[in-house]
C-alpha cells in the first residue's frame, strides 16, 4: 500500500475545514450537515483505510453541490491515489466541470498532475500543471517541480527533467532538503537507466545537468554490476569534484556499494584438482584467482584452496569450516554437491552445481549450476518470442540429451507450442541422413514417389519435399555433430526451417564456419557481448590468462562471477543479487537459493558469430 506523504494529510485537512466552512456560509441555498461524514473520513486516513476514507468523501460529495462537492472529490481522489487505483482517481477528478480556483485549484492541479502520471498519461499531467499560477511558490512550487520532472521522465525526457529537479533545489532553503533532493534526481535517474530511457545531455545543458545525466548512463552501463558501480563511481568522481553529487550522497551512495562487495575474511575453494575434472577445475580456479587478484590488495580475503579428490567433498567442506573459513566455494560436480547433505555447521556455501534428483542441502548452500536444461528452457522461450509454435528436435541418445529434450518440451508446451517429434542420434557418427531424412519426412515424400511410379508404370520426375507441418528444428549437439547435422539438415532441403541450439554447439577460442551457418544459439556474454567494458575485460584478462577465452572460458568466467557472488550472497537478504550483469550471464538468485541465469543469443553467419537482440528472461 502507498503511503500518504504528512503534507497530503495536511492539505486533506485543510480541504475539511474548508468544506465546513463554506457549509455554514451565509446567502444561497443551506447546505446539508455533513460533518459527521467529514469527520469519519478523516478518521480513516488517520488509521491509513484510504478505501473507506474514498467511500466517505464520495459520500460527503453527493449530499453537495459547487465549491463544496469539488472539495469532497478532490479528497476521494486523493485516497484512491494512495490505494493505487490510479485510473479510478483519474476519472472521478475528470467529472469535475473545471479546475476549481484559488487554493483548492491549486490543490487540483497538483493531485490531477501526480494521478496522471502514475495512470500513463504524463502529457495531461504536464498539460494541468501548465495551468498553474505564474507566481506559484513555497512548498506548492517545490511540489509542481517534482511533479514536472515525474512526467517528464515518463515521457523519455531525462535531460529536461534533471534539469527541473536542479532548478527545483535552487529554491530549497535547508541542508535536508538539498540532500534530499539530489537523492530524488539519483533515484529517478537508477529508474530510468533500468527503462531504457535516453539519458542523452540535451545540446546547451550546463555542466551540473550533464553531469548527473552521466551518473545516469554509467548506471546504464553497469547493469547492476556493484562491483564495476563502485569502480565506475569512483572514476566518475574523480573527474567531477565540483558536481553537487560528489559530496555526501556520493559518500552514502558508495558507502553502500562498499557493503554490499565487502569480502569476508576467509574464503575456501574448494574442487576436485585431480582426475577427469582436473582441467575443468583447474579454469574454475584461474577464473576464480583472476577475480581475486583484479580486487584491490586491501579488500581481498585470504583464500585457501582444498582438493576434494584427497577428502572427498564432504570432507574438504569440513577442512574449510575447522580452518576457520567464513564462506566456501565449491565442489564442482553434481555428485560432490550431493554430498554436501551430510554437512552442518551453517558456513555460507555457493555450490558451483546441482545434485541430481531430490537432495536436500541446507538452506546456507546455494547453488550456481551452468545447467544445459537452463539453456534448453531458454530456447524454447525464444523460439516462442519469435513466433514459433510447432517444430522438431534432434537430440543425442544419452542422459544428457533427454534431460535437454525433456525441459525444452515442457517450456514449449508451457508456452502454447508442441514438439511434433524427436529424433535421437548415436554422437560421432560420419553421417546423420537417416535420422534428418526420418525426421523430416523426406523419407515418406520418396516412398510415396516409388509407389505412384509402380502403381503407374512409369518413372515420373521428383524432388523430396520435407514435412510442412514444423517452423522449426531444435538441435542439442557438441560443436561437431552440430556442424555435420546442420549441413545435413539444408542438403535434405531444411534450409527455410530456423535452427535453435544451446551453447554446446560451439566451442570457445574457434571459428563456428560455414557449416553452423544460420544456426542460433544461446551462451554467456563471456562469449558473445559486444558490449565494450566485456570486450575490453576480455582482452586484458586473455593477455594475462590465455585459457580465459579458450575451449575451458565458460567454467573460467564461472570462477570469476563465483568470485563476485561470494560478498553479494552474505548479504542477499538486502537484494544483493538481482538481474546482475555479469560473465556467466544476467543473474538473479531465485527463492530456492539457486542462481539463475539470463543468457545472449547469436546467429553463425558466413561462419562467424554476429550478436541477436534479446530481453533476458
Amino acid at each position: 500500500m502507498q503511503t500518504v506523504a504528512p503534507q497530503i494529510l495536511r492539505r486533506l485537512a485543510a480541504l475539511a475545514l474548508a468544506a465546513t466552512l463554506a457549509a455554514c456560509a451565509p446567502g444561497g441555498a443551506p447546505s446539508p450537515d455533513t460533518s459527521a461524514y467529514e469527520s469519519r473520513a478523516e478518521g480513516l486516513e488517520a488509521a491509513g483505510d484510504y478505501q473507506a476514507a474514498a467511500r466517505e468523501w464520495q459520500s460527503v460529495a453527493g449530499m453537495t453541490s459547487g465549491a463544496a462537492r469539488d472539495r469532497a472529490n478532490i479528497n476521494a481522489a486523493r485516497n484512491l491515489h494512495a490505494l493505487g487505483r490510479d485510473a479510478e482517481a483519474l476519472r472521478l477528478l475528470d467529472t469535475m466541470p473545471s479546475q476549481p480556483a484559488g487554493a483548492v485549484g491549486i490543490d487540483y492541479a497538483l493531485l490531477y498532475a501526480s494521478v496522471a502520471t502514475a495512470a500513463g498519461d504524463p502529457a495531461a499531467a504536464l498539460a494541468r500543471l501548465d495551468s498553474l499560477p505564474a507566481d506559484l511558490g513555497g512548498a506548492d512550487l517545490e511540489e509542481a517541480l517534482e511533479l514536472r520532472a515525474d512526467a517528464l521522465f515518463a515521457l523519455n525526457r531525462a535531460g529536461p527533467a534533471v534539469e527541473t529537479l536542479v532548478a527545483r533545489e535552487r529554491l530549497l532553503t535547508t541542508a535536508a532538503a538539498v540532500a534530499d533532493n539530489r537523492r530524488l534526481i539519483w533515484n529517478r535517474l537508477q529508474q530510468a537507466a533500468a527503462a531504457g530511457k535516453d539519458l542523452a545531455t540535451p545540446p546547451g545543458a550546463g555542466p551540473i545537468v550533464a553531469g548527473w545525466l552521466s551518473l545516469g548512463r554509467l548506471i546504464e552501463a553497469t547493469g547492476g554490476n556493484p562491483f564495476r558501480m563502485r569502480s565506475e563511481l569512483e572514476r566518475w568522481r574523480a573527474s567531477h569534484q565540483s558536481h553537487p553529487a560528489s559530496l555526501a550522497l556520493l559518500d552514502a551512495i558508495m558507502a553502500n556499494y562498499a557493503a554490499l562487495t565487502a569480502y569476508p575474511r576467509k574464503v575456501a575453494l574448494i574442487l576436485p584438482l585431480q582426475g577427469l575434472l582436473a582441467a575443468s577445475s583447474a579454469a574454475l580456479r584461474d577464473g576464480f584467482l583472476a577475480a581475486f587478484y583484479g580486487e584491490s590488495p586491501a579488500s581481498r580475503p585470504e583464500v585457501v584452496i582444498i582438493d576434494t579428490t584427497v577428502l572427498g567433498a564432504a570432507g574438504a567442506w569440513e577442512r574449510a569450516a575447522e580452518q576457520g573459513a567464513e564462506f566456501i566455494v565449491g565442489p564442482l560436480s553434481k555428485d560432490e554437491v550431493a554430498e554436501l547433505r551430510t554437512v552442518s555447521g551453517g558456513v555460507t556455501t555457493l555450490a558451483l552445481n546441482e545434485p541430481s534428483g531430490d537432495v536436500g542441502l541446507g538452506s546456507f548452500i546455494y547453488q550456481f549450476p551452468l545447467a544445459p536444461e537452463d539453456e534448453a528452457d531458454q530456447a524454447a522461450s525464444k523460439i516462442l518470442g519469435d513466433g514459433l509454435y510447432r517444430g522438431v528436435a534432434m537430440v543425442p541418445a544419452n542422459d544428457w540429451g533427454m534431460r535437454i529434450a525433456e525441459s525444452f518440451g515442457e517450456t514449449l508446451q508451457a508456452g502454447g507450442g508442441r514438439l511434433l517429434e524427436i529424433r535421437t542420434y548415436v554422437s560421432g557418427l560420419p553421417d546423420y541422413s537417416q535420422q534428418i531424412t526420418e525426421l523430416l519426412h523426406v523419407d515418406e515424400s520418396r516412398a510415396r514417389h516409388q509407389r505412384l511410379e509402380s502403381a503407374l508404370g512409369v518413372p515420373l520426375g521428383f524432388e523430396p519435399r520435407r514435412r510442412q507441418d514444423a517452423e522449426f528444428v531444435f538441435l542439442a549437439a557438441m560443436p561437431q555433430d552440430g556442424k555435420q547435422i546442420a549441413s545435413q539438415l539444408r542438403f535434405h532441403y531444411a534450409s527455410d526451417l530456423p535452427v535453435y541450439a544451446t551453447s554446446s554447439i560451439y566451442q570457445p577460442g574457434a571459428p563456428p564456419g560455414d557449416d553452423l551457418d544460420g544456426v542460433r544459439f544461446d551462451d554467456m556474454p563471456w562469449i558473445l557481448s559486444n558490449d565494450e567494458s566485456m570486450a575490453e575485460l576480455r582482452r586484458r584478462i586473455g593477455a594475462v590468462w590465455p585459457a580465459a577465452t579458450g575451449r575451458r572460458a565458460r567454467l573460467y568466467a564461472l570462477g570469476y562471477d563465483a568470485y563476485a557472488l561470494v560478498p553479494l550472497l552474505r548479504s542477499a537478504q538486502l537484494g544483493g543479487i538481482s538481474d546482475l550483469q555479469a560473465l556467466t550471464g544476467t543473474l538473479s538468485l531465485t527463492d530456492t537459493g539457486r542462481i539463475a541465469r539470463g543468457l545472449d543469443w547469436a546467429r553463425v553467419a558466413n561462419g562467424r558469430i554476429r550478436a541477436v537482440s534479446s530481453p533476458k528472461p
